[in-house]
C-alpha cells in the first residue's frame, strides 16, 4: 500500500481493503474481462499498491452482498458461480418464480446520475443567505432526459446471462438495485439524486454478440499474457477522456497500475 506520514486506519480495516480486492486463478472472470485490457493485464502481472480508502468502500459493498445473501427469500437463488470455457462470473440474485436476474451495486451519486439519464444543464439562481445574499448565480444542475450510461453493466449482466441459460436458467428480465454510496447529501441532490436507491432495469443484449465480444476480450488478455505484451493503451473511454480542462480522468486518478503503464508515464509520470 502507498506510504504515508501517520497511520491512515487501523490494521484490521487496511487487510480488509486488501481482501476486497481481486485475485488471479488462471481464468478471468466476466468482471476482469469488461474493465479494459491493458488495465486488467497490468494488475495481474504486477505487484501493485492499493487506495486503502477505495478498497475500504469496495468491502462495504462486499458485506452489503452478504448481507443480502442472507436475506434472500424461500426461492431465490443468490450468489451463484458459473463458468464456461472462457470466463466465470458470481450473479447476486435470482427470483426463480419471476425469472428475475438481480444485482446489487453501490455508486456515487454522479455515477447513479449517469446510470438514470440524467443530464446536466446550466441555470441561474438568486443567492438566499450568506455575504453574497441577493446575487445571482450560475450552478450546474442535472435532470432527466438524458442517454443513460451503463454499457459495461449491461454487457456484464448479459454475460451473466448468458451463462445462466446455458446452465438451464432461464431470464426473463434484469434489474439493478443501485445504492448511494455517500448517502442523499447536498451533493447527490445536486445531481438529482433524492432516495437512497434506485432499481435500474437493463436491456436484453444479443447473447451471441455478448459471447463474441468477451471472447474478444478474453483472447486478446490470453495472448497478452502468453507472450509477456502490454496490451494496446485503453481507449478514450475507458480514460474517461471528456474533459479539455482534465483530460483522461481514470487513467490519472482512479487505475491502481497506472505507474506501470507506458501511456500515464509518458503523458502524466512524475506530475501532480
Amino acid at each position: 500500500m502507498n506510504g504515508c506520514d501517520q497511520r491512515c486506519m487501523s490494521l484490521p480495516a487496511l487487510k480488509s481493503a486488501v481482501e476486497s480486492t481481486r485475485h488471479w486463478f488462471g481464468k478471468p472472470s466476466v468482471t476482469q474481462l469488461i474493465k479494459p485490457t491493458r488495465q486488467t493485464y497490468l494488475e495481474i502481472v504486477h505487484d501493485y499498491a492499493i487506495d486503502p480508502m477505495g478498497g475500504i468502500a469496495a468491502m462495504i459493498g462486499t458485506n452489503s452482498h452478504k448481507a443480502f445473501e442472507e436475506n434472500q427469500p424461500n426461492g431465490w437463488l443468490a450468489e451463484v458461480r458459473l463458468e464456461d470455457d472462457i470466463t466465470s462470473g458470481q450473479f447476486d440474485a435470482y427470483d426463480c418464480k419471476n425469472q428475475i436476474l438481480w444485482d446489487w451495486k453501490f455508486f456515487g451519486a454522479f455515477r447513479i446520475s449517469k446510470a438514470l439519464g440524467f443530464k446536466a444543464k446550466w441555470q441561474r439562481r438568486i443567492v438566499t443567505r450568506g455575504k453574497d445574499k441577493g446575487k445571482e448565480k450560475w450552478e450546474q444542475v442535472f435532470e432527466p432526459g438524458g442517454v443513460r450510461d451503463i454499457r459495461e453493466i449491461a454487457i456484464q449482466l448479459n454475460y451473466y446471462r448468458y451463462l445462466m441459460e446455458n446452465h438451464g436458467l432461464h431470464v426473463k428480465g434484469i434489474n439493478v438495485n443501485m445504492f448511494v454510496r455517500g448517502g442523499v447529501d447536498a451533493t447527490a441532490k445536486k445531481y438529482g439524486i433524492t432516495q437512497a436507491g434506485y432499481i435500474v432495469p437493463i436491456n436484453f443484449i444479443s447473447l451471441a454478440w455478448v459471447r463474441a465480444y468477451m471472447k474478444a476480450k478474453y483472447d486478446r488478455l490470453m495472448a497478452a499474457l502468453e507472450k509477456r505484451e502490454i496490451p494496446q493503451v485503453c481507449s478514450k473511454r475507458d480514460r474517461w477522456d471528456t474533459s479539455k480542462s482534465y483530460p483522461d480522468r481514470k487513467c490519472r486518478d482512479w487505475c491502481d497500475v497506472h505507474e506501470f503503464c507506458p501511456y500515464w508515464l509518458e503523458h502524466y509520470g512524475g506530475k501532480k
